[in-house]
This record gives structure tokens, C-alpha cells and sequence, in this order.
């Protein structure tokens, strides 16, 4: 045994002896043109070694390379495949005997990697890959691969001064990674290592300029199939043009573990940092290998200030008409998601003293489709608007351009594929306010339903229904809206700063248009509806006032105004008939204590046109109005015209219809005066009345204040309008 124990030791101790003498009596640079012929026979690469071999056996099987390179595949750009200007491998021989690999800390230097895909689709090292058939076909045992070695320790890896090029012709990209550097601590399966890594990226397309750190504890367990990245610390500082924001500093920190077996990763106390952007959350990935990976977690996006961010970041804010806007904003929410749907649950964003709760959900993102149910608590949209004076800049800087001539937006609106509710608790814009408001939306493929919409306001309630059909060549329009109960005075004085009609408003309107414009649906804008006011007033007119002062003007009296600036009016109502943009109303009615109003005429929405008649009757007494009874004008009636534009409205009394009209009562008149001499006065009053006339009393004039009977005059001697003219004045001068 003894003997046996000492041949087996001098054994050992000859394969040691010969392993060390083993460099002395072979130079591997003696073999270079046979290596690089067997690369070339395994590969059909080219490798060109430059630099001398060096090779020691014991204590480490080391090998340290110079420069070297291995030639690139045929038909691509770059001249080498790869570069290196030094590579040092040492591994120890002793516990290789006990299937233990334990290697020093590996070397790359230099290195410069070029990797390539042409238009075709084929990359520079396909050819390398080889035949992996019987690989695909028959499943690799981990346990077995593993099983040769029963430990691996790596000192450490240390890349420095590396370069990689990737270049994909197919799609125009090209980047840079620059002064690659990768340093990690000792390499022990199951056992924490750090990795500190830097390198500049340069892009062409993208334009894109980066300098990016990553540092770390790292655990590799293959084994198990366990590996981790604790207190991940990751940075970027970037800019270019095609980024969202022009330079920008990103800092990312995380726990990432990923649990191949279970098909997991989970990524906890992740923190993203842009500028003055802070955004924390919890994020696990399962499935991570299947086509449809399940991910879930929460997130939360701090408080910051959205306006000086933007200022950090070079990035111009539209001009809004409160300036303290944007300074607060922030968001929660739990998400589920995959490659092709995202959840946001529990949904809660802050803008300045604005909530919004709810939940929104993101489907194919390829061609989205958006579900969402969202409540506003309130918004006063005036602060996030322009100024008023901007506005009216815009509209004088462009007078000949028409917003209306502008195409509307059809293929974006083809574009949106959504369904969901929107509730307001409080809403303002363009100064008017209302309260309750709510609105489902659903809108696929060009068809966009905004039904049912209602909303509180003025102490009235609006309802409406609108459709958006942007499936063809044009947009066509639908409409059909009501007010029921809306106080007008406050309304008007909220819009437009002044309230020049009062009284509670109802009104229904159903109309259709279709066009590319605005301006060219306003033209074929048709359909009909009615309106109603009651109990109101025309501010800015006092129609008993007016008349007294005209009269006290012509009867030379002094007139002194106690009065309010208004025509108060019991009702006012009417319906309207649109066709091709031309709203025509023909059953105007206004009734008030002094007045009733008949009105018929049209408006040209296209031309904004007016195009009115007005038929003013003084039918009572207006000394409820306040001030000195006028009742000796009851029965005049004064036809008014209204022309011109919407900007520019011109009002005239239609005196030659009052003419006519007189015209025609004082030959109706005669004629009654004639029956009544050869019939009677009961017989040829009742047949007077058949024409029209009301009076079997004998004409009268007043006369300032004093009323005497008219001489009938025998014949004629003027025309009927000239004698109605004259009438006409007569009539006049006694009420004035």
C-alpha cells in the first residue's frame, strides 16, 4: 500500500513538474498560423493575432492575448467583427482536479465590437450561431450542465476602454456606445457581488447624446435560476431633439429580483427621478417568458410643480390667463397591464385645486382603445385658457382668415376608439358656470356619440344629445339639445359681462349639417326647435320712456327720467325652421303690460345676416311701467326692420307700411261711412265690420287733449295713401 501510495505521488508530482517546464520547451507563438487557420476552418472568420501569447500553467492556466481581431461577414460595413487590445484569462489548475473553476479577475481591454443587420434582416453573427436544430429539438437539462463543475468563482471582470457599434439598415438606426467600462467584484454563484458600469451613448436616429452609470449588488444563483439587483442606482443625463424633453437628467433606483423558475420579476422601492419629477412605486412581472406577460403594481407620482419644471427643462407653456396655474400636480394609482392592455385602478391626479378619481383602461396599443370612467370634483377652465386680450389679438392679427374655413380634424377624429362616463361636480368656462354635469362618450371608427349629456345650470336644467359621423368624405352633424328652467340675466351677465335679456328660458332645438368645415356645415346646418321666455326684461330700453320723451319734446314739456333702463315683458316665445343654414321664424310673439310684438323674418348663419320684421303694438296702459299714463296711444302699431349683420344690426321704422296700412283702414273707413248712409247704421255698421273697420264712431282727432268730431268730407280729393299720409300726421300730432 505504502509502495503504492508513493507511485501514485510521484505521478502527480511528474504531471505538475511537466505542466510547469511545459512553457519553457513550447512557444505558443510558434502556433499562431495554425490558431488562426482552425478559427478560419471552425468559423470562416479571419483571426489576426498581433501581439505575442503568453502561457503559463501553475499555479494558474493563464493565457494573456495582445492585440487581436476577427474579420467581419461578408456583405457588412465594418472591417472587423471584433477587436481587443489585450485579454488576460487566468484560471487556477489545482482545483480543476476537483471539477472547482476558480478564476482570477478576467481582463478585456479595448475592445471594440461591431454589430450589424442589413435590410434583409440578417445580422454578422448569424453565421457564428451555428446549427442549433438539435439543441431546439432536445431540451437542455440544467442539473446536467451544471453537473461537470461542482463550484465556479470568478475574481472578478474588469472591460475597460470599450466601444460598440450597432447599425440596423433595415430601420436607419445607429448607435454608439462609447468608453465602456464594466467592473464587478468576485463572481460566486448564490453569493452577492457589486458591478459598477459607465459608457457614453451616441445616436444618429434617434439624435440622441447620453452619458449612463449603472451601479449595484448583484446575485447570480444558476442553480436555482435566481438572480437579483440590489439598491440598483441607475443615471442617465441626456438630450437631443427627437427626446421628449430637449436635456434632461434621469436617476432610477430599485430592488429587482427575477425568479426564473417561478417566471417572476419583481421590481420594489423603485424611484424614478426627473429634475424636479419624483415618481415611487411597486412593479411584478409574471409570465416573463410567455407572448403575454401579466404586470401589475402601483405607483405615485409626488407633488411637484409642473410650470417650473418645464422652465428646468426648456419647454414653453402655452400663455394661460392665471399665471399660478400648473403649480400643483400629482398622481396615484394601482395598474394592471401587458404588451397590449394597461388599467389604471384607484386613479387619483391632483391639478392645483382640481381632483380627478376614477379609472382608465388602455386596449391594443397598435390601434388603441380606451374605456375610462372618470369624476371631476370641480375646474375653472378660464385660468387654463388664454386672456381675453390674447384672444383679441389673435382675431385682429388674422382678419381674413375665417376659423371656420379651417378642415376639421377627420382623421383624427376616425382615429379615436373610446367609451366611457365623465361626471363634473362644478365646472366654468368662458365665465359661465354649471353644476352636476354629465357625459358619455362613445366614439369608434369615425362614429362619435356624446350621449346622454346633462348638466344643472342657472337654476335650469341642460340636456343634450350631439353625433359626430366622421366616416365618410365630411362630417356630419347632430344635434338635439333643451334648456328647461335656465335664468337668462345671470347666464348673459357671466358670458358676456352685461345681461341684456332676463327671464327664465326654455327652448329645444334638433338640427343636422355636414361638411369639412365649420363654415361649410353652418351652410347646410337644417331642423327646427322653439324657445320661451317668462317673466323677463329687455335691458338698455324703456320703450314708456322713450315715448314720453318724444312727446314731451314735440309738446315742448320738460321730460325728467325716474325710471329703470328696461322693457319688462310677460312672455316671449317662438319656434324656428332651419334649412341650409337659414333660420327662418315666422311666429315671434312678445307680450308685455304696454306691448305686444309680432315678429317674422330670417337669419343667414353663413352670411351672419339679419333679415327681420317687427310688428310693435301698444295695446294698454304703461303706467305700471311707472310714471304718467300714455293710454291715448293704445291701438298704434309700428312695424320695425331689421337688416344688416350680427356685428352690426340696423333697426328702422317701416313707415311706408305704416302708410299702407293706414291706406287701407281709412278706405275701409269710407267705405263703412257710405253703407251706413244707404243701409242704416245698424245694417252698414255690421257690414263695415265685414271690411275690416271697427268704428261706427265718427273720426276724432285729438287735439292737445281735447277730442272733437272730424268733417266727412264729400269726395276725395287726393289719393287714398296721400289722404292716409295726411290722416297719418294728423293722428300723430294729436298724441304729440
Amino acid at each position: 500500500m505504502r509502495t503504492l501510495i508513493k507511485i501514485v505521488i510521484f505521478l502527480i508530482i511528474l504531471i505538475a513538474a511537466g505542466l510547469i517546464a511545459l512553457p519553457f520547451f513550447i512557444d505558443p507563438n510558434d502556433y499562431k498560423q495554425q490558431i488562426s487557420d482552425q478559427v478560419e476552418k471552425a468559423t470562416g472568420r479571419t483571426l489576426t493575432l498581433d501581439g505575442d501569447i503568453e502561457l503559463s500553467v501553475f499555479p494558474w492556466l493563464a493565457l494573456e492575448l495582445g492585440p487581436l481581431s476577427v474579420s467581419n461577414a461578408k456583405g457588412f460595413t465594418a472591417e472587423h467583427f471584433v477587436q481587443v487590445d489585450a485579454t488576460e484569462i487566468r484560471i487556477k489548475l489545482m482545483p480543476l482536479l476537483k471539477k472547482q473553476l476558480v478564476m482570477d479577475t478576467i481582463v478585456l481591454d479595448g475592445l471594440a465590437l461591431n454589430l450589424e443587420k442589413n435590410k434583409a434582416g440578417k445580422t454578422n453573427w448569424d453565421d457564428l450561431a451555428g446549427d442549433n436544430k438539435a439543441s431546439e429539438d432536445k431540451p437542455a437539462d440544467s442539473a446536467n450542465s451544471t453537473a461537470a463543475l461542482s463550484s465556479l468563482h470568478i475574481d472578478g471582470v474588469k472591460i475597460t476602454n470599450a466601444n460598440i457599434v450597432w447599425q440596423d439598415a433595415s430601420t436607419s438606426q445607429h448607435y454608439n456606445l462609447n468608453n465602456f467600462n464594466l467592473v464587478t467584484g468576485s463572481l460566486t454563484p448564490g453569493e452577492s457581488s457589486t458591478i459598477d458600469m459607465d459608457f457614453d451613448l451616441n445616436s444618429v436616429n434617434p439624435q440622441v447624446k447620453a452619458q449612463i452609470s449603472l451601479d449595484s449588488e448583484v446575485m447570480l444563483d444558476l442553480e436555482k435560476q435566481l438572480y437579483s439587483l440590489t439598491d440598483l442606482n441607475f443615471t442617465i443625463n441626456a438630450e437631443g431633439e427627437t427626446l421628449p424633453f430637449p436635456k434632461t437628467d434621469i436617476v432610477l433606483t430599485a430592488d429587482v429580483v427575477a425568479n426564473m423558475e417561478q417566471q417572476t420579476v419583481t421590481v420594489s422601492q423603485l424611484a424614478v427621478q426627473i429634475q424636479d419629477l419624483l415618481i415611487n412605486g411597486d412593479i411584478k412581472v409574471s409570465k416573463i417568458t410567455s407572448d403575454t406577460p401579466d404586470i401589475s403594481g402601483n405607483l405615485t407620482v409626488n407633488p411637484f410643480n409642473l410650470r417650473q419644471l418645464a422652465n428646468k427643462l426648456a419647454i414653453e407653456l402655452p400663455v394661460m390667463a392665471d399665471s399660478s396655474t400648473l403649480e400643483l400636480v400629482k398622481l396615484t394609482t394601482s395598474f394592471t397591464a401587458s404588451n397590449k392592455q394597461f388599467n389604471a385602478k384607484n386613479l387619483e391626479v391632483t391639478l392645483d385645486q382640481t381632483k380627478l378619481t376614477g379609472q382608465l383602461g388602455v386596449t391594443n396599443f397598435a390601434d388603441p382603445a380606451i374605456t375610462f370612467k372618470l369624476v371631476l370634483d370641480e375646474i375653472d377652465l378660464d385660468r387654463y385658457l388664454p386672456p381675453a386680450s390674447d384672444k383679441a389679438a389673435t382675431a385682429e392679427a388674422k382678419p381674413a382668415a375665417k376659423a371656420g374655413d379651417d378642415k376639421l380634424p377627420l382623421e383624427a377624429l376616425r382615429g379615436i376608439n373610446a367609451k366611457g362616463t365623465f361626471d363634473i361636480g362644478k365646472l366654468k368656462i368662458s365665465g359661465t358656470r354649471s353644476e352636476k354635469i354629465h357625459l358619455e362618450i362613445n366614439a369608434n371608427k369615425g362614429l362619435i356619440k356624446l350621449a346622454p349629456i346633462s348638466a344643472n345650470m342657472y337654476q335650469g336644467q341642460y340636456k343634450g344629445n350631439i353625433s359626430l359621423d366622421a366616416r365618410g368624405k365630411t362630417l356630419k352633424l347632430s344635434i338635439n339639445e333643451s334648456l328647461k328652467g335656465v335664468q337668462v340675466g345671470p347666464l348673459l351677465k357671466d358670458l358676456q359681462g352685461k345681461n341684456n335679456l332676463s327671464g327664465t328660458a326654455n327652448a329645444q332645438a334638433k338640427l343636422t349639417g355636414n361638411g369639412a368645415t365649420v363654415e361649410q356645415i353652418k351652410k347646410t346646418l337644417s331642423g327646427n326647435g322653439n324657445f320661451s321666455f317668462t317673466d323677463g326684461s329687455i335691458e338698455g330700453v324703456n320703450i314708456a320712456e322713450s315715448i314720453r320723451k318724444a312727446k314731451a319734446a314735440l309738446t315742448g314739456k320738460k321730460f325728467t327720467s325716474t325710471e329703470a333702463v328696461k322693457t319688462d315683458f310677460s312672455s316671449l316665445t317662438g319656434s324656428f325652421v332651419a334649412k341650409n343654414g337659414v333660420i327662418n321664424n315666422q311666429d315671434l310673439l312678445v307680450k308685455s303690460p304696454l306691448l305686444r310684438i309680432d315678429g317674422a323674418g330670417k337669419i343667414d348663419l353663413p352670411k351672419e345676416g339679419i333679415d327681420y320684421r317687427l310688428k310693435v303694438s301698444i295695446v294698454g296702459s304703461i303706467s305700471g311701467q311707472g310714471g304718467e299714463d300714455l293710454a291715448d296711444l293704445k291701438g298704434l302699431t309700428i312695424p320695425v326692420m331689421i337688416t344688416g349683420s350680427f356685428d352690426n344690426p340696423k333697426p328702422s321704422v317701416d313707415l311706408a307700411s305704416m302708410l299702407k296700412d293706414q291706406a287701407t283702414q281709412e278706405v275701409k273707413d269710407k267705405a263703412s261711412e257710405a253703407l251706413k248712409d244707404k243701409l242704416g247704421a245698424d245694417l252698414g255698421g255690421l257690414l263695415g265690420g265685414m271690411l275690416g273697420t271697427d268704428k261706427p264712431e265718427p273720426a276724432t282727432e285729438a287735439i292737445e287733449g281735447k277730442t272733437t268730431e272730424k268733417a266727412k268730407p264729400e269726395e276725395p280729393a287726393q289719393s287714398a295713401e296721400d289722404q292716409a299720409k295726411d290722416a297719418l300726421k294728423d293722428k300723430l300730432k294729436g298724441f304729440f
